[in-house]
């Protein structure tokens, strides 16, 4: 009876997870095939480009990102988990900030053309990628755009490289280490039974969040280190990341450096589904003096 009530429970929790993973590949767009996303959007005046990246330890892989807009300053926008640099196509296509910068979106390693399916759970290179695809685009320092697990890999951004990053905006991002846990989800998706019926993304995703709690302890003695200014936008009835995130952020980030923006019945999605808050902070980042994007200014 026992063994009967847990393969119950076994097959309730992979229809569950099978439920969420289509919920979570519907966000990543109608079309995830990179080819075919490089193909459709040359009209809308998108550029599709590859660089060479070696990872600390690694061997050499090529990281994909896209480029829209015009302009000295720079917008990198860091997707999460999972997801592609399609997670932003909405801002690349954002006539407001086309006009006023050159948008970068890129697919972190592991995800779309970047090495999909090969798990990267460190911060630190997930950090090196990104400032990798800056280097190739040299301009002043960046306003910086992440969401979820895009949060804390901007940050470490701001960290290990301060003369790339003027600016952060953290969209419902993952910083608190002790609001991170592992979920029944995560748990069942670990399981080589439920593998069989999930995309390659969840199964990357998934290995690349069960480790972050870790990545989280070693990322928050260095947040005091963050030279740029910070917008925190949250949405007050995340389900998936506590908006206790914001508040960590406020504690962790140097004193005076963080606004935390709070959007009022909203949750973890408020990145496409109230645009208008992330496309005013971006703005309001860039309009600083060219010398405040230094990433030089704070303690």
């Amino acid at each position: 009876m026992r063994r009967i009530r847990w393969l119950r429970v076994g097959l309730l929790a992979l229809g569950a997870l099978i439920a969420c993973a289509g919920v979570a590949c519907s966000l990543l767009g109608p079309d995830f095939s990179p080819a075919v996303a490089t193909d459709s959007m040359r009209a809308e005046g998108l550029e599709s480009r590859h660089v060479a990246w070696t990872p600390e330890g690694g061997d050499e892989e090529t990281l994909h990102y896209v480029v829209a807009g015009s302009g000295g300053r720079r917008v990198l926008f860091v997707h999460g988990s999972p997801g592609t640099w399609e997670a932003y196509r909405g801002y690349l296509d954002d006539p407001r900030l086309r006009a006023v910068a050159r948008l970068l979106a890129f697919d972190r390693p592991g995800f779309g053309d970047s090495g999909r399916g090969r798990t990267e759970p460190s911060l630190a290179r997930q950090a090196a990628a990104a400032a990798r695809v800056l280097d190739a685009e040299p301009g002043p320092p960046a306003v910086v755009v992440g969401h979820s697990l895009g949060g804390p890999i901007a940050a470490r951004l701001a960290v290990d490289r301060p003369d790339l990053v003027g600016a952060l905006v953290l969209v419902a991002p993952s910083l608190d280490p002790s609001l991170e846990r592992h979920r029944w989800y995560n748990v069942a998706g670990s399981w080589r039974a439920v593998q069989l019926f999930l995309s390659v993304d969840m199964i990357t995703s998934n290995r690349e969040l069960w480790p972050l709690r870790a990545e989280l302890e070693a990322l928050e003695p260095r947040l005091r280190e963050v030279r740029c200014p910070t917008i925190v936008i949250q949405g007050d009835e995340d389900e998936l990341v506590p908006p206790a995130n914001a508040d960590f952020a406020a504690r962790a980030l140097p004193p005076g450096s963080v606004e935390v923006r709070r959007v009022p019945g909203e949750g973890h999605f408020v990145l496409w589904t109230r645009p208008e808050w992330t496309v005013a902070a971006i703005i309001e980042s860039l309009s600083r003096p060219a010398d405040a994007l230094s990433g030089t200014g704070g303690e």
